[in-house]
């Protein structure tokens, strides 16, 4: 009897795997991390020297104390839209963003979200490996050596390769990867404040005026805000990756709230403090750590540096690898093979395009408001308006003729256009190239116009189109099928019933084609 538990307990690790590796729905008991996973995975992730940039451009606009106050409010707005969004979905059914979006943009539309997190996770990730090549590059200069601007270049490349040596063992070394690096990171980023106001002085940092501060103060004041909301939407892209993991949304709630969003506003606020008083560094710390604190401890810092950015690129490239497997063409490829497509475009913009790559940094921040703002209103409005917080868990895996996700083609046409609208919303009021912003960007910033034009139109547009046509199973969220789907997703072998005979996980079209998942 031991040698079948073995035998049972092998198979149920080796399908749970498959659906984690695959984005098929994760059964509730099967789901591993805990609380504490979560939150070490949150500050691993959100904690990396990109968290230095960003303070730097808040600091174009507001001195430290207004710069404080923008920072903190900024990433509690920015974490908010991502907690209703993904969070709830995400966790009741075990499921990852791109999956939780095809409810909005169609069983095939929802290649839409693929692309968003394949390039937000990408250009996170290159930002990281050149940030990685410059702290390497700073470290041989403390020794007395001159590195050629290629050094940059080629530490990012290896970079990128350790990262995809980590992933390639499997996902479990997402978690098992992050959370030593949880407490490194932590005091990483209170070693170089630490160190900053002891060798520059409080007060001058305080008395520190802004570079390139806009003549209103109140557009300043939405300028850095935005900036941080900007920057916490993109956690869209990696929250649904983690969460699905976690067996609910109120395990998950505080440590990503926590450790992702204020995680990102406090290792920021280095950045503020670097950028004010040194302002050609624009806040990186491996621009001036060396001569700051002395080749030392200076070292030492950067080789912390370093480690984070690991940290974190590995569950940026663990996002874009789940995401990518929703292709069918990359989910018949190994696991392995899927994590070599998502590291190689990023091995190849470092090394061959670091230099302009990171020159638009700003422009790439703007994108993520752009773009996340806009999916975020669309959902949180499906989710707890129009669907009251049911799924059809069947529907989001089968793209056949009638069901609840299909709608024309496998395309939600009204998901697009609110999507377009909230875009287009965003762009009137801020210029994500020059920053220029027209009112009232100045008392509303821009993702947040933008999140509620896009939820509006969607709302609108299922009320007077889908739900009259009788498209995306609106009508249908009450039956009986849609109602027990939470605790189907709680059966450790299955996705589409709730019986001991359950589909395997393995195949979730099968048991989406099963007569009791299909929606009456």
């Amino acid at each position: 009897m031991s040698i079948d538990r073995n035998i049972g307990d092998d198979r149920s690790v080796a399908a749970r795997e498959e659906a984690v590796q695959n984005g098929f729905p994760q059964p509730r008991d099967t789901r591993t991390w805990g609380p504490r996973a979560i939150f070490g995975t949150s500050v691993s992730t959100a904690i990396a020297t990109w968290c230095f940039l960003i303070g730097g451009f808040a600091a174009y606009y507001l001195p430290a104390v207004e710069g404080t106050l923008a920072i903190i409010a900024g990433s509690l707005v920015g974490i908010l839209f991502i907690v209703l969004a993904c969070l709830p979905v995400c966790s009741k059914y075990g499921i990852d963003s791109v999956t939780a979006s095809r409810p909005q943009f169609g069983t095939r539309g929802s290649v839409l979200s693929m692309v968003l997190i394949f390039a937000s996770t990408l250009g996170w990730n290159v930002i990281l490996f050149i940030l990685l090549g410059r702290a390497t590059a700073s470290i041989l200069g403390a020794f007395g050596a001159s590195p050629a601007s290629w050094v940059v270049n080629v530490a990012g490349v290896l970079a990128a390769l350790v990262v995809f040596a980590i992933l390639a063992r499997g996902s479990t070394a997402v978690r098992d990867f992050s959370q030593p690096i949880a407490i490194g990171v932590l005091l990483l980023g209170a070693l170089v404040l630490g160190l900053l106001v002891r060798e520059l002085g409080l007060e001058f940092i305080l008395d520190a005026e802004p570079v390139y501060a806009w003549p209103d103060a109140k557009v300043n004041w939405a300028s850095a805000i935005e900036v941080l909301v900007a920057s916490n939407l993109s956690w869209w892209a990696y929250t649904g990756a983690m969460v699905r993991n976690s067996p609910s949304a109120r395990q998950s709630l505080w440590p990503v709230v926590i450790g992702l969003g204020l995680g990102v506003g406090l290792g920021s606020l280095t950045g503020l403090y670097a950028a004010l008083a040194i302002p050609d560094s624009g806040g990186d710390p491996t621009q001036f750590m060396v001569d700051v604190s002395g080749p030392v401890v200076g070292v030492i810092v950067l080789a912390f540096i370093i480690l984070a950015n690991i940290g974190t690129a590995v569950v940026g490239v663990y996002a874009s690898v789940i995401a990518l497997r929703q292709l069918p063409v990359i989910s018949k490829t190994s696991w392995r093979t899927s994590v070599a497509i998502a590291v190689l475009p990023a091995i190849v913009l470092v090394g061959f395009f670091a230099s302009p790559v990171f020159g638009r940094f700003s422009t790439f921040l703007a994108f993520l408001g752009v773009c996340f703002g806009p999916v975020c209103g669309i959902q949180v409005v499906d989710y707890f308006i129009l669907r009251k917080q049911r799924l059809d868990v069947a529907a989001l895996y089968d793209d056949g003729p009638g069901t609840a996700y299909r709608y024309w083609g496998g395309v939600n046409p009204v998901g697009l256009v609110a999507f377009g609208a909230g875009v287009a919303t965003y762009i009137y009021l801020l210029d994500p190239v020059t920053y220029e912003s027209r009112a009232p960007f100045q008392y509303l910033t821009a993702s947040l116009p933008a999140f509620v034009m896009a939820g509006a139109i969607y709302w609108l547009g299922t009320k007077l189109v889908l739900v009259p046509l009788g498209k995306g199973g609106y009508t249908n969220r009450h039956t009986p099928a849609s109602s027990s789907l939470s605790q189907e997703s709680q059966h450790p072998n299955a996705t589409g019933t709730g019986s001991g005979s359950a589909t395997p996980v393995s195949d979730p079209v099968t048991a989406a084609q099963s007569p009791e998942a299909r929606p009456n």
